[in-house]
């Protein structure tokens, strides 16, 4: 599988962020409390969904990430290649 590009509508401090990724090793170097985190979580939730079985809000990723904004749609879309077919998985997660 390869990543072609990935949007983020609303995902904890990520908003309408785009992400492209190139062909090969793809590096992510930003500050601290820039978003890597984040991000990797997202691309995650977006294949296996939000881990939301603990109560605690450092555990449970769909505390920890939904949006503090009432309006913002909570997810995005992940485009990648598989075999010879391009993909489109878009997901959007109730708050």
């Amino acid at each position: 599988m390869k990543l072609i590009k990935c949007y983020v509508s609303s995902f904890g401090k990520l908003q309408d962020f785009t992400y492209d990724f190139n062909a090969g090793l793809n590096t992510i170097k930003q500050d601290n409390g820039w978003g890597k985190t984040t991000l990797a979580t997202f691309i995650k939730a977006m294949f296996y969904g939000l881990n939301d079985s603990k109560r605690s809000v450092s555990e449970n990723e769909r505390l920890k990430f939904k949006p503090w904004g009432e309006s913002a749609k909570f997810g995005g879309y992940v485009q990648f290649v598989w075999g010879n077919d391009e993909f489109v998985l878009e997901r959007y997660f109730v708050k």
